[in-house]
């Protein structure tokens, strides 16, 4: 590999890598705010919003373009920006209805679910090593998934893999449309997600640290991950950020762990040591493929 590229893939891994620290405590401060389900998604995504479009509008002016230009997302962005909104929409909802370490463990198979819309959607071929891994991910998933039907679990958890669907298709968009502004495609959908929320939500119930937590979320949290994990996924293979994609549901989990003493259950723990090791096996023998392949070349 040339020198180059050595530095493409190191900054790549280390800009992945720090957008997925950031966005660790996602879960935990879901869980802190006391505000409803709808009025927390609500503001939340009202915050997002704002910090996108904000950013949209700078890089227009860098750009030398006009506001609505910097801003108007395109067809493909507007697909991008409803992936990235259900994503958020989601994610909030099956924090709020599930163990916060079900959720995770369930976006953790983000890398493999994205791989396999690749073949269906994109038509891109997938080595039998990715085939395997989704057989057993999905076998775990739904070991953990069925344990929890009928009980207060079951809607979470659903509305996790929601989450995780909507994830592989904001990804696969990234990656099949390098022409795709992530941020113009981002802020598209927080603002649609927003106005879902309206009419379910009580904006004003909102109090005390929620406020803190939300605006922490809305403009540092969510904008700064997906920004430093979409930008770092174009520079490595999808099977390096599959890989440091897991350190969410382990640091996510553990941050919830610790602070408010929500401790995963038998069935979660086991499922989800089953789905992260599964994760690492198949991202290790990923990068020793692309290695392989480089070498040849």
């Amino acid at each position: 590999m040339a020198f180059r590229d050595r530095i493409s893939n190191l900054h790549g891994g280390v800009l992945a890598l720090v957008g997925v620290i950031i966005l660790s405590p996602d879960a935990l401060l879901v869980r802190l705010i006391q505000a409803d389900d709808f009025t927390t998604a609500f503001w939340r995504l009202g915050f997002l919003t704002i910090a996108l479009l904000s950013f949209a509008m700078w890089q227009g002016v860098k750009r030398g373009q006009g506001p609505i230009q910097a801003i108007l997302p395109s067809r493909y962005e507007v697909l991008t920006g409803l992936f990235y909104g259900g994503t958020c929409t989601f994610f909030i909802l099956s924090i709020r209805n599930t163990d916060a370490a079900n959720t995770l463990v369930i976006i953790a198979a983000t890398p493999l679910l994205a791989g396999l819309m690749g073949v269906f959607i994109f038509k891109r071929r997938q080595p039998m090593r990715t085939w395997i891994a989704s057989l057993v991910v999905v076998l775990a998933l739904m070991s953990l998934i069925s344990a929890g039907f009928g009980g207060e679990n079951a809607l979470g958890d659903i509305l996790a893999l929601g989450t995780a669907f909507c994830m592989a298709g904001f990804f696969n968009m990234i990656g099949a449309r390098p022409a795709i502004n992530e941020v113009r495609a981002m802020w598209f959908g927080a603002f649609l997600a927003t106005m879902v929320m309206v009419p379910a939500a009580h904006p004003m119930s909102a109090q005390g640290m929620d406020w803190v937590w939300l605006l922490m979320l809305g403009f540092w949290v969510l904008p700064a991950s997906f920004l430093l994990i979409s930008a770092g996924a174009r520079k490595i293979p999808a099977a390096e950020v599959g890989l440091i994609m897991l350190n969410e549901a382990i640091f996510g989990s553990l941050l919830v762990w610790l602070v408010i003493n929500e401790v995963p259950s038998q069935t979660t723990f086991v499922s989800g040591t089953i789905v992260i090791a599964t994760l690492i096996i198949h991202s290790l023998l990923g990068m020793r493929a692309s290695k392989m392949a480089r070498r040849i070349a």
